[in-house]
Parts: C-alpha cells; structure tokens; sequence
C-alpha cells in the first residue's frame, strides 16, 4: 500500500508503519546569508533516513559513512572551525556556512542560536532528502538552491506506477547534474558576513565547467573524456541482493562520494570508503624532472646531464594534473595539506640533500595550497573565513595544467654517480596546526559532549587527534650523471620523451615573461621527434605550445603561422581559436581577436572563461552591444565574476542603458580588494613563503638530510 510523506505540510500517513510524526517545524524566517530557497518544510521529515534505508540499504550504508553524513556539528574539523566564526562574527553571520553544512539547523531556525549537543539536527549533516528535495539551482554557491515542498511517495514494492511516481519525486533534473553539486561546491565571502571585500572561495564548479572534463576549450591540445562531478565522485559499485530494487545492471552509485577526506574515511567502519578516497588522490598529479643546469651547462631532460664535482646543480620537478576535473586540491583551496618532497643521493644510496619537513620544524617544502592575508599582512592558516582580507597567491593546479618547481644544490667534490632524485607530492587532508586547533576543541566539554552525543546516535565519534594518512599523489625517480643511461626511470619520468617534452614546454610557459624564451628549446624538440616518428597528434600539441609561447612574446605572425601548421594535420579545432585569439589580444587587434573568440565561445558555451574573454574583445572594439550580451552570458555562468561585471558596466554606461550606475556598483562591490596590493607587500617582507611562492617558477634550496624524518612536521 502507498504511502506519502510530505516536505510541507503534512497531510496523513497510510499504513503506518513509521507511527506518528513529530510536528511539523516550519521554515518562515529569513535565511541569509546563506543563499538556500525553501517553502515552509517539514525539517523533521528531511530529517528521517531510515525509511530511505529500508529499500535502500547499500546507499544508505554508503552515506552513513560520508562526509555529508558527517558534514554538522558532529564534524569536529567543522565545528571547530564553525564555533570560532561563530564566537567573533555572530550565530546569524553563520548561516553563510549552515546552508551547505548544517541545512536542516538552518530551515529550522537552531543556527541562529547555541547550538548544543542534545539538538539531534547538529548531527543529521546533509540528508538524502535534502538532495533529493533540490528542484532548481542557481550557479551562485553558498547553497544557492531551492528545495521542494512536493510529497514523497513510499510505493508499494508491487506496483510499478507507484515506483515511477516515486522515482520521479526524487530524481528531479538537477539531481545528476554539475549544477547541484555546485550549489554548494562554489562559495564566496564578504559584507554579509563582516569581511570588508568581496572574497571568491571554492571554485570547483567553475574550474570543472572551464576543463576538458567539461569539454570547454583549452589553451592547448588535450583528450580526456568527458564526466562531471558524479561520474569521478559516484562510481559505480556491485548491488548487494537487498539493494536490487534500486540497482540498474547489478549496480548502484556509490554514495560515499569518496575524494580527498582521507582523515574522516580511515575512522569510518566502511573500508571501502577508506579504499576509495585513496584511490581518488593516487595518480592525480603526474610528476617527473625536467630541465636541468649543472654549473653553466643546460641540459634539457635529467638523465642527458653530466656532473662534476662540487659544482651547482639546478632541476627542476614538474606536476601535471591530467586526471582531476577541477583544481588539485580541490573545494576549500587554503585547508589542504599537499607539499612536494625532493631527495638526491648518490650510487651508494647514501642521501646527500631533501626538501621535505625535517626533525627542527623547517617546512621548507612547496605546498599545492592557495593563500589568504588577513587584515596585518599575515598568512590566515587555520581557515577563519571571517578575517580574511584578500588573496595572496594560490599554487593549486588547474585541470590539465603543468606547474615547474625548482631546486637547487651543489653536488659533492667527489661524487659518486650516478645521483638519484626522487620527487613526489604528498597529501594529507588538514595541516597540522589546523588538526590542533580541532583536538583541542574536541577535548574540551563541548566537544566531548558531542562525541558522546555522535555514539548515542549511534554514529562515529570522530577524533581529530588520531594521526592523519598520508597518501602519495604522485611521484618519479630519475639518475643525472655517468651511469645515468642504465638505470631505469620511474613514475612520468618513464613516459616517452615526446609527452615529456611536452609537459616541460607547458610548464615553462607559466615562466615570466622575460624567461619564457626557455620552453622554446623543450617544445622544439618534441617537435622534431614527433615529426620523425610520424604522429601528427603530437605534432599538433607542439605547434599549439610554441603558438601559445610567440603569442606570449608578442609575436603574432608567428604564432598564427604555428597555428595554421596545426591546423594542416588535426582540421578546424576551438583550441586554435582560443590561441589565435590571444595572440591578437596581446597585440591590441581586437578586430581579429572578437571573431576568434566567438568561436570559441560557440563551442564552449558553458566556460565563462570564453565569454569574458569575448565581452572584453567587444568592449575593446566599442561594440557594447555585442560586449553586453556576452557578458551576460558569462555572468549566468559566473555571476560574482568581476571582469565581467566590469564589461557589463561599462557596456550599459556606453549604450547608455538607465541600469549602468547599478552595474557600476555591483562590479565595484566584486572588485579585488584595494589593499591587496599593500598588503601583498608587507607579506613579502616579512614572509619568504610570500617572496617565493608568488612567483611563476618558485626557487627551492635543498638542505642536507642531517635532520630530516618522515613526513610528520607542518609544512604549512
């Protein structure tokens, strides 16, 4: 027999089977700054999971041992962080987190004030009805999404209208779509919560939507498949016999949505969850060595380098990220922990320098970590939101993006060759001063009232104390000097020497502007080889980079020249547009420019990154009509962009359009903070970390090993 249960007001329940319900808890109160839209709901209803679990025992087993389970109070990483924004910036202010994190305390009304540990909504995280209730996004972030107050059928197992009736309550459009994940997976600070400026934070649904993944158009040649955020984040997995109901083929989505939370997975009783979060982070940074300068001798691939004795020694690490459909790290960009650590030793084994946290606490290491300065010039470390004051620099990687890291040392008078570097990036999900910060609060009678509170519900009282796993991401080996041929590489050092190549020339074109010269000398020759072998794709990538390197210098017949080479052996291809585009961007010809572009935003309709680059091409060219409408189309992608507020203001101004001055103001409001450029000064001359990590290329000096340990000190 059917059953409904209602998300607004609840009618009746037959055959009832779950007894009575609790009373109906409304929603009327003003929900901001959160961005979250509801009707009046039932938040007792959102609220219950076990019917869900009745009919669907692998899913639910799934999220019971996920972050979105876990995602409230009873998070102690969370509620550290919460209950801090909460005492300086105000119990109301926090709603700006609830809406993703705590979406039920927030419909309720209980966020607005001491949430305590007897309140069962600080421990029901993120439900599957709240997911499963979304019936529109916006691409805002901050929870922008509206839920439905819509009836949720329980159908009757034996009758297949009642079943599609209830599939399709829960399974509306936005379900299997990037947008709902990006709902919460994008968020932004500012005036509603106490900052001065307006703050871009995660981001990973506007760098999927501008990634191959997404099939935007890249800068350079690229062949990934396409996925969005469910087809990386919910594989596939065997069905158990009571799970059939609800498999297609013998499978279900996994729910664990297992990435990077490898410090809540390993306390979790599932190990599968464990399994999979480490599996999403190996192999999702390819490294490798890549040019090397002993003394004054360049060479262009590590094991071509010979070595004499006590002379310099100069390399530098290369990390490609070709299998993350966003940045890595990804979603909150300054909590990660990911460094690259670096060893030499010599034919002996005997280890002669590193980089990597030693015994004496130097961090000394390049962290894959984006940067906040709060309002004194100091790096903000341990993620309070509310005292950011503006960006410093960020050294996550974007999807399919190469980033060079150097080092350097002096080789010993008499050494014994060939030397061995081993390189590899680390991750470990919170610094370590963060995971302090979240021990001590769990330590306290708040948060052991909470862990007992977490074991009474009979969840895991998750301990921010326990020692966090370390993954290695990614990692290779390689030999300089006499001997260096006969020893065998590893990891993206023993790819081919073309896609090696090739992966220098894409790093070094991030060089500045006076040193991009030097990835002429790495593309060339994977030009040459992939010419001799005869592989016109390979071909094409080359041409593509030493296009991207002349439109960099400026020189705009050579890169279209290098561009109509690569057209000859791939055909017509968006990827040309965008270079040919920039190339006449840099040179000011923007008539030539907007056509250009304009292909590339045909066929990249969903990348705002086209459509900015479109609006400014238009602009520039007094065309304010056609600069209006794309960057109204970028703006329904990215609606805090600020150059594209800037187009659409100044557009509005040229047409003369009565909505110009509140253009003006939003774009003013959307701006980077006018104290960035002081207080990106003062950080520099106080902070090596902002001397050296905001350049293109950082410059890493190995230390001896005399100190150094296993990877258990804060990099950060």
């Amino acid at each position: 027999m059917a059953r409904w249960f209602f998300t607004g007001l609840l009618l009746g329940v037959v055959g009832c089977s779950y007894g009575v319900p609790e009373p109906v808890r409304s929603v009327s109160h003003d929900l901001a700054p959160s961005l979250l839209d509801a009707a009046p709901l039932d938040v007792s209803r959102l609220a219950k999971t076990d019917d869900c679990a009745d009919c669907h025992a692998d899913v639910a087993s799934h999220w019971m041992n996920s972050v979105h389970a876990n995602a409230s109070f009873d998070n102690p990483w969370y509620r550290a962080s919460i209950d801090q924004f909460r005492a300086e910036r105000g119990e109301q202010e926090s709603r700006f987190c609830a809406g993703c994190h705590d979406p039920l305390l927030l419909l309720s009304g209980d966020i607005d004030a001491e949430v305590k540990p007897g309140n069962d909504l600080a421990y029901a995280g993120i439900t599957c009805l709240v997911c499963h209730s979304v019936e529109s996004t916006r691409p805002d972030g901050n929870a922008s999404f509206t839920l439905t107050d819509a009836a949720v059928l329980l159908p009757d197992p034996a009758s297949p209208d009642e079943i599609e009736a209830h599939r399709a309550r829960l399974t509306m459009d936005p379900l299997r779509s990037a947008a709902l994940c990006g709902s919460c997976h994008r968020s932004f600070s500012g005036s509603a919560i106490g900052n001065d400026n307006h703050l871009p934070g995660i981001g990973d649904l506007g760098d999927w939507a501008g990634s191959g993944f997404a099939g935007a158009v890249q800068d350079h040649l690229t062949a990934v498949e396409e996925r969005n955020c469910q087809g990386c984040h919910m594989q596939s997995v065997v069905a158990s016999e009571s799970e059939m109901a609800g498999a297609s083929d013998g499978t279900v989505s996994s729910h664990r949505w297992a990435a990077s939370h490898t410090a809540m997975a390993a306390q979790m009783p599932d190990p599968e969850y464990s399994q999979q979060a480490r599996e999403a982070l190996e192999g999702a940074i390819l490294v490798d060595v890549g040019a090397v300068r002993a003394g004054r001798r360049r060479y262009v691939l590590p094991e071509e380098a010979q070595l004499r004795g006590d002379e310099s020694l100069v390399f530098d690490v290369l990390l490609e990220n070709e299998a993350t459909g966003h940045r890595f790290p990804g979603g909150v960009r300054d909590m990660h922990d990911v460094w690259v650590e670096v060893e030499v030793s010599d034919a002996s084994g005997r280890l002669l320098a590193v980089s990597r946290p030693t015994e004496d606490g130097n961090a000394d290491v390049f962290l894959l970590r984006a940067t906040m300065l709060d309002a004194t010039a100091n790096p903000e470390v341990l993620h309070r939101v509310h005292r950011f004051s503006a960006p410093a620099f960020d050294r996550t990687l974007r999807a399919h993006d190469a980033q060079a890291v150097r080092y350097s040392m002096r080789v010993p008078k008499d050494p014994a060759l060939p030397l061995r570097v081993k390189a590899r990036v680390v991750h470990r999900k919170h610094s370590l001063g963060f995971q302090a910060l979240a021990c001590d609060a769990s330590r306290s009678e708040r948060g052991v009232a909470f862990a007992l509170g977490a074991n009474a519900r009979g969840k895991v009282a998750l301990d921010p104390c326990i020692e966090q796993p370390i993954t290695e991401v990614g990692a290779a080996t390689v030999w300089m000097g006499r001997g260096a041929s006969g020893r065998a590489s590893t990891g993206g050092a023993a790819r081919p020497t073309i896609e090696r190549l090739l992966t220098q020339g894409l790093a070094l074109l991030h060089s500045k502007q006076e040193h991009v010269q030097v990835a002429k000398t790495s593309i060339d020759r994977a030009l040459r080889l992939a010419r001799d072998s005869g592989a016109p794709e390979l071909q094409a990538r080359a041409l593509v980079l030493r296009a991207r390197l002349s439109a960099i210098q400026g020189r705009l017949n050579e890169a279209l020249a290098f561009t109509s080479r690569a057209e000859t052996l791939i055909g017509s291809n968006a990827v040309l547009d965008r270079i040919r585009g920039d190339a006449y961007a840099r040179v000011w010809q923007w008539e030539s420019a907007a056509p250009a572009y304009q292909r590339v935003a045909d066929a990249s309709p969903s990348d705002s990154r086209a459509w900015r680059d479109l609006a400014r091409a238009y602009g520039s060219l007094s065309d304010d009509l056609n600069a209006l409408s794309a960057a109204d189309a970028g703006l329904r992608l990215a609606p805090r962009d600020e150059s594209l507020l800037r187009s659409r203001a100044l557009a509005l101004e040229g047409l003369g359009r009565p909505g110009a001055t509140h253009a003006k103001e939003r774009w003013l409001a959307h701006r980077a903070p006018d104290a960035q450029p002081q207080l990106l000064a003062a950080c520099e001359k106080e902070h090596q970390r902002c001397r050296r990590d905001r350049q293109p290329i950082p410059h890493y000096t190995l230390l001896p090993p005399r100190k150094a340990i296993h990877a258990s000190r804060d990099p950060g």
